[in-house]
Order: structure tokens, then C-alpha cells, then sequence
């Protein structure tokens, strides 16, 4: 009997081996050699040959911190090869992690020489290279603090006499770099989000941003300022890889799960698994804050075409194409990780390597994979084209002469009738004047203000807007009366997932439209009036019909055939305007902030600010954050003074009627008040949202 048991026994072992050794091998589908989604020649649609048209060329490398060693200094050597051959129109961007184990320590410090030495052997690798060198901070650099980082900052910085030698500057988080009119460079330090704050007293402190909130509205800010140019995002932790941190483990990762080299067969599986499946790992995309911060960037930029994300972080070569992301990660500069390739336009190579990313001016680009043969010569692994030209403007032609006047109104009449009840609940609003037909002046924005040119996209997170350029370089905006209810849902209420285009015609987007019947449509038209009788800067908006027509462009698609406020947009052109009070110079609250912070010759004029903001409660206008303020620039008696000009007066005498709604908004203030007393104060004195409060109720 008992030989029998040990019998049935033996079997059960036999048969939970085997299932391990199955889970075993599905796991270990990562390899060192290359591997293609599609195995298939690339074919690149645009032709890459002609050096003419190329804008500029990024060379990437990251993960170089063991740069002492001899297997990195091969491929190091034949990347600082490639610098050499590359002209002034080039940046080479060393994409962190660029001191292992423990980035750079503090004066005095057993490992300070070191690590010097590993930095060193990597600036000299630009020895006689033409272009710009970054350096970018990765997680390994961010162990010994923020201190730490500064040391290294000011290293890189002293060796290349430059302040933008490594970015972002002064630990911020973010950082950005104007290129060419054709490439815009945005650099993000993705450990600095990871940290833990609390661990860092200093952390922000010389730096604007001082949320991990305040971060997505500045990266959300300069996507939009760069949707013209093909923007690279420069980020040490990739959105996206097939590598070790994407889960992916090759079969040795299963035997040697650790650093250390030790084999714990069976043990480094399970490690492997909890590692993939828990997101223990901080460093792991599956990591709770790691994950959150990938879909807050990656909902930012999936509608983009224009976008191509590059990082290291995995030792490895990979390119991933994958939910409109255009992914390249070249981590392979001094240690090397097995990847996968598993999309159709994937790519993987396991061992050290570099990539090249050339942008032409048209805004097509194409990214080459390299690493060293068995001759120690540089050899391309994979090429493959992340973005292709610009679109061109849309062939359709539309008319070029119209009616004078239009008849016209913001809402349909249908869309303002609405019942007895659901007025008693909800208000009546401005509903009627929604749908009032008005005559209103047609303009074609070619002949406006001596000609205008359409240059730009862009919009609060509600309202719809198109900035206009007069040959002078004078800039307007021609703001939509009709708000888009899709654009605040997708830009406040699901900031982590790209869901704008599921709340089209549906009960969500009818019921915020309606509620944005609460602000008057024409109230903007006389706070100007009313600003100008109390001493209060404003700009000068004036309603026109715009139909689409050929000067709109590319932008027929989202704009025209409706009602439409152009104003003067606040800046340098405008000085000499009367109602922006002549001012020397015009800027924005972050440059206000900045300065008063920096020196004391530096002042708001309390009297100007005090009056603006009386008027804003005269008027009932809560909508007043930072960016509704743009401030003009005096210098009296040795001091420069700032003094206000209010910007976006569309909220103004808003009317909250309805005794449902009444109900509501008075007990979502008593939330938000008592929620608020801990949060720092804010010196632009904002009040709540009250469509944000409503949906959160």
C-alpha cells in the first residue's frame, strides 16, 4: 500500500513539474538575438537618402553607467565613432541611468572618483561631435537624493559649459527645447514622479511645478505648443516594453532571477511571476504609480501622429508600435536584458546597441537600430519609420464669397426645450438665449484685421480655440461660443484613458452641454465695457459668423460654420494697446512668480490686483486660474511692477438656478471647502468648478 502511494505520488510531482516547466517556457519567450513582429522587410514610405531634407538627427543611448567596463567601451566606441561623422543639426541624449550602481555621490564620498570616472568616459565620447549633448536622469542616478542628482547636473554641466547639458534643469520634472521650427524636444525626468516626496525635503524647490498635477498640465501645454513640429519625449522610463520591466523574462531570468547570479530554478519563476503579476517592483510597468503615470501621458498623446517616445530603462534595443504610441528604447549602453518583439511592427535585440532617430523637415522620420558584429563593426539591426509628413491641407474647396450677415444661433432649438419638471430641477439657465437666432457679421479671416493665418489648435478644457497671426505676428484667437462637452470629460473627469470620442451623442455629453447654459454665451462682449469704466486692463472680443472657407486649411476639419469671439491674444505685439494699459513688456503668472521669488525689485501692484479682483466678484466671474491672467510689465523708480490683464471672461454672471441643482452645488462647496482647508493657498483665489463638482456628486 505504501509503495503504491509513493507510487501515485511520484506521478502527481511528475505532472505539477511538467505544468511548472510549461508556465516556464511561456514565460521565457524573451531572447537576446533580434526578433521581428513581422518578418518581412521594412519598407520606409518616405525616402530618408537626400541630407537636405533632414531637420535634425537624435543619437540615443541610455543605461551607459557601467561605462568602465570593457564590453560597454566597444559599443561606446563605436557610438562616439557615429558623433564624429554627425553635423551641427544633431543632439546626442543619454537616456539615464548614467552612474550605476548608486548615481553620483555627494563630496567626500569613498565612490565619488568612481563615478566621476564612469561620467567622464561618457562626456568624452562627444569629443569633436558637432551637435548638442543631453544627459537625462534615470532611476539609478536618483540614489543618493536630490542632492545627488544636483551633483551630477552641475558635473555635466561644468564639462560641457552648457545650462541645458542636462535636463530637466534644477530637478523640475519637466523640461523642454526649441530645436528648429521643424522638431520640438521634451525631456522628462520620470524618477521624479516615482520618488516618494515625502522622502526629499528639498525636492521642487527651485522649480514652478511643485504637483505631480501641475506636471501633466505642463506636458499637456507644450504638446499642444509643439503640435506643428515632430515632438520627441525624451523619458528614461519607457510607456511601453517587451523587456524584463514589461513582465517579458527570458529563460536564464528564470533561473537567475537576481542580480547576484545565484540559480534558484523553480523559485526565480514564481519571483518572476509575482514580479509580473503584483508590481512589486517600483521600476516595473505593472507598479501602481509606475502604471498611473503611463496612462496619464499616454492618454495625452495617443490622438497624436506627431509624437515619438524615447527612453532606456530596459537593457535592451526595442521599437514597439503600439495603440498610436511610437515607442523606441535604446537601454543597451553598458549592460545588456533579453526583450520580445510581439506586436506586428515590434522590435527586440537583447545585447548592446544604440539608436538613431532622423527627423526630416516634412515631419517623417525614421529610427535605425545598431550594434557591433562579430568583428566589432557596427552593424544595423532594424530600421522603421515611427511618423510620416505632415498632413496637407484638405484639396475641398469652399466658398470664397458669402452673405455679409448670418443668421444663426449657438444651440438649436431643440437642443433648449426642454420640460416643466426638468427646468423645476435643473434650471432654466440662459436656455433661450442659447438658441436665440441673432444676424451676425460673416468674416472671411483672410481680409480681418489686414489678413490673418491660422497657426494652431487649441482651447481651455472646455472651450474650443484656433490662434490667428496677423502679417504683423500679432496674435488673436477666434474662441468657439459653443463648448465642447467631450473635451472636459476626456480632460478632467478620465485624464487616464482616451475616451473623448465614446461620450459623442450620448445622455453625458446633452447634459453638460445643457449645463453649460448656466454662463451666459454674450457676456464677454460687455465685461470689456465694464472693465474699461473701473480702471481694469481687458482685451476687446467681437463676435463674428466664421464659415469654413480655404484660409482655414487643414482646419475646415474642426472648425467653422458656427459662431466664433476673436480677441487679441495678451503678448509683446499688443503692448501699445490702450486696454492692455501700454504696458513695456506682457507676461505670463509663471515669469511673475519666477521673478518675484528671484529678486526684490520684483512687485505686484497691490492697488491694480486688489480692483481686478473686486471686479471679478462684482461680476460673478469664478473662473480665474493662473493662465486666465497676463500681466504687464512697468519699470518705475529702479523697480519692475506687474500689473494685471484678465483673460477669458466667458463665465461671468453665471446663473445656478433649479432646485435639484441648487441643492447639489451647495453641497458639493460645503465638500470641496472642507477638503480644501489643508491644501496650500493659492494666490490667484480660485473657486470650484461646478461642472467638475456636479460630475463627481
Amino acid at each position: 500500500m505504501k509503495l503504491f502511494w509513493l507510487s501515485i505520488t511520484g506521478k502527481r510531482n511528475i505532472k505539477l513539474f511538467k505544468y511548472i516547466a510549461i508556465a516556464i517556457i511561456f514565460q521565457s519567450c524573451a531572447t537576446n538575438h533580434s526578433q521581428f513582429g513581422n518578418k518581412a522587410p521594412v519598407q520606409l514610405k518616405n525616402n530618408f537618402e537626400n541630407p537636405k531634407d533632414l531637420a535634425h538627427t537624435f543619437y540615443l543611448i541610455g543605461d551607459a553607467g557601467n561605462a568602465d567596463e570593457e564590453k560597454a567601451q566597444k559599443i561606446l566606441k563605436l557610438f562616439s565613432e557615429r558623433l564624429q561623422k554627425a553635423d551641427s543639426s544633431s543632439t546626442a541624449i543619454f537616456l539615464g541611468d548614467n552612474i550605476y550602481p548608486y548615481g553620483m555621490p555627494l563630496p567626500g564620498d569613498s565612490e565619488r572618483n568612481l563615478a566621476e570616472e564612469k561620467m567622464t568616459i561618457q562626456m568624452e565620447l562627444t569629443k569633436g561631435f558637432k551637435g548638442k549633448t543631453i544627459f537625462i536622469p534615470g532611476n539609478h542616478d536618483w540614489y543618493n537624493g536630490v542632492e545627488g542628482l544636483k551633483e551630477q547636473e552641475k558635473f555635466v554641466k561644468n564639462y560641457f559649459k552648457n545650462k541645458k547639458s542636462f535636463l530637466p534643469r534644477n530637478n523640475c520634472g519637466i523640461d523642454h527645447i526649441n530645436i528648429n521650427d521643424n522638431v520640438g524636444l521634451i525631456v522628462i525626468d520620470s524618477q521624479w514622479y516615482l520618488e516618494d516626496w515625502d522622502e526629499h525635503s528639498k525636492i521642487n524647490e527651485d522649480c514652478d511645478i511643485k504637483t505631480r498635477e501641475q506636471f501633466f498640465d505642463q506636458l499637456e501645454n507644450k504638446l499642444n505648443d509643439y503640435q506643428n513640429r515632430t515632438t520627441i519625449l525624451a523619458i528614461h522610463h519607457p510607456l511601453m516594453s517587451n523587456g524584463t520591466h514589461g513582465g517579458q523574462f527570458s529563460l536564464k531570468k528564470q533561473l537567475f532571477p537576481l542580480e547576484s547570479n545565484i540559480p534558484l530554478p523553480g523559485i526565480g519563476s514564481i519571483i518572476n511571476l509575482l514580479r509580473k503579476t503584483s508590481g512589486i517592483s517600483p521600476q516595473d510597468l505593472q507598479n501602481k504609480k509606475y502604471n498611473a503615470f503611463v496612462k496619464r501621458v499616454k492618454t495625452l498623446i495617443q490622438d497624436k501622429s506627431n509624437v515619438v517616445v524615447v527612453s532606456g530603462h530596459d537593457h535592451n534595443l526595442q521599437y514597439i508600435d503600439n495603440e498610436n504610441i511610437k515607442q523606441i528604447i535604446s537601454g543597451a549602453g553598458s549592460k545588456q536584458e533579453a526583450a520580445r518583439a510581439i506586436n506586428k511592427n515590434d522590435f527586440s535585440y537583447g545585447d548592446n546597441g544604440y539608436a538613431i532617430l532622423e527627423v526630416q523637415k516634412n515631419g517623417a522620420s525614421k529610427v535605425s537600430f545598431y550594434g557591433a558584429d562579430s568583428k566589432g563593426n557596427e552593424g544595423l539591426l532594424y530600421k522603421q519609420q515611427p511618423t510620416f509628413d505632415r498632413p496637407k491641407p484638405n484639396l475641398r474647396e469652399f466658398a470664397s464669397k458669402f452673405e455679409k450677415f448670418k443668421d444663426t444661433s449657438v444651440y438649436t432649438a431643440k437642443m433648449t426645450t426642454k420640460g416643466g419638471a426638468y427646468r423645476f430641477l435643473w434650471g432654466k439657465h440662459y436656455r433661450d438665449v442659447y438658441s436665440l437666432p441673432i444676424k451676425a457679421r460673416t468674416v472671411s479671416i483672410d481680409t480681418l484685421y489686414g489678413g490673418l493665418t491660422p497657426t494652431k489648435a487649441g482651447g481651455g478644457h472646455q472651450s474650443k480655440s484656433l490662434r490667428i497671426v496677423d502679417k504683423d505676428g500679432k496674435e488673436y484667437v477666434m474662441r468657439a461660443l459653443r463648448k465642447s462637452a467631450t473635451r472636459f470629460l476626456q480632460s478632467v473627469a478620465f485624464k487616464d484613458q482616451r475616451v473623448e470620442k465614446d461620450f459623442r451623442d450620448t445622455y453625458a455629453e446633452d447634459f453638460i452641454m445643457d449645463f453649460y447654459t448656466t454662463a451666459h454665451p454674450y457676456t464677454p462682449f460687455i465685461v470689456s465695457d465694464l472693465a474699461d469704466k473701473v480702471g481694469v486692463s481687458h482685451s476687446n472680443p467681437k463676435l463674428f459668423y466664421v464659415p469654413k472657407q480655404n484660409p482655414l486649411a487643414l482646419f475646415n476639419e474642426d472648425y467653422g460654420d458656427e459662431l466664433y469671439m476673436i480677441e487679441e491674444r495678451p503678448m509683446d505685439g499688443f503692448k501699445d494697446l490702450k486696454s492692455f494699459g501700454k504696458p513695456e513688456k506682457i507676461v505670463s503668472t509663471d515669469d511673475v512668480l519666477s521673478n518675484l521669488k528671484a529678486d526684490e525689485k520684483y512687485a505686484v501692484d497691490e492697488k491694480s490686483y486688489i480692483r481686478a479682483r473686486l471686479f471679478d466678484m462684482l461680476i460673478g466671474d469664478w473662473d480665474r486660474h493662473d493662465d486666465q491672467w497676463r500681466w504687464g510689465e512697468y519699470k518705475e523708480k529702479g523697480k519692475v511692477i506687474y500689473r494685471p490683464i484678465p483673460r477669458d471672461r466667458d463665465q461671468a454672471f453665471s446663473r445656478y438656478d433649479g432646485t435639484l441643482l441648487s441643492i447639489l452645488m451647495t453641497q458639493s462647496s460645503l465638500i470641496f471647502e472642507c477638503s480644501s482647508q489643508s491644501s496650500r493657498y493659492h494666490w490667484l483665489s480660485m473657486t470650484i468648478n461646478p461642472t467638475l463638482s456636479l460630475i463627481f456628486i
